[in-house]
């Protein structure tokens, strides 16, 4: 993930460390609580490869972007875009694979999770 900006304002102080995660499939670390969350998209094998921009409703300028990977997940590979880090919000997640743009909200110290692959697929 990258965030270019961070510009939010909070009535608690904490970090935010802004660095790359789980660069090209690696293993994924999230650096989730207080106001920060995190989102997994399932997507389909096509898009593999790709980057996927999501949009922050309090800032729709915010540069939010992941790239596509191939990631293990239990005894499955899965090709997923991961978020590590977002402050809790609505995102919009674009248009991809033949699924209409979604919205999804993203709440601190959870992983939220939205499949957008073809029914063919499961996640198990």
């Amino acid at each position: 993930m990258t965030e270019h900006d961070h510009g939010h304002d909070h009535p608690h102080d904490h970090a935010h460390h802004h660095h790359h995660h789980a660069p090209q499939g690696g293993p994924v670390v999230f650096d989730i609580g207080d106001d920060i969350g995190a989102l997994l998209v399932y997507l389909d094998d096509a898009l593999e490869g790709t980057e996927v921009p999501i949009e922050w409703d309090r800032n729709p300028d915010k540069d939010v972007h992941t790239g596509v990977w191939r990631r293990s997940v239990g005894a499955n590979s899965v090709v997923v875009a991961v978020y590590p880090e977002l402050i809790e919000g609505r995102y919009r997640v674009p248009a991809l694979g033949g699924h209409a743009a979604c919205d999804v909200d993203i709440v601190g110290g959870q992983v939220a999770e939205i499949d957008l692959r073809s029914p063919r697929h499961s996640y198990a």
